[in-house]
């Protein structure tokens, strides 16, 4: 998998390395709980102004292609579903 020795995402390219590290923005790819997740959508909150974000798995980089995580990994951690 393309985390490191320390299970941190970013080992597998400069640019996830980059996206991961950087705080000048707010991301749409972020880890989370040893997970790596990438925002697809917005959904609208009844009870709050701002829309909440949407999250799905990530299992390969999407700027290199290196497989970062399974299925199997994201479901143990979460004691889930993550198809």
């Amino acid at each position: 998998m393309a985390a490191d020795s320390t299970g941190r995402f970013g080992s597998c390219c400069e640019i996830m390395k980059d996206v991961l590290q950087s705080d000048e923005f707010e991301p749409l790819i972020a880890e989370d709980d040893g997970i790596l997740y990438m925002s697809i959508g917005l959904m609208e909150a009844e009870q709050e102004d701002e829309p909440n974000m949407v999250d799905h798995p990530v299992f390969f980089c999407p700027f290199c292609g290196t497989k970062v995580q399974t299925p199997e990994e994201v479901d143990a951690k979460t004691g889930g579903d993550a198809n």
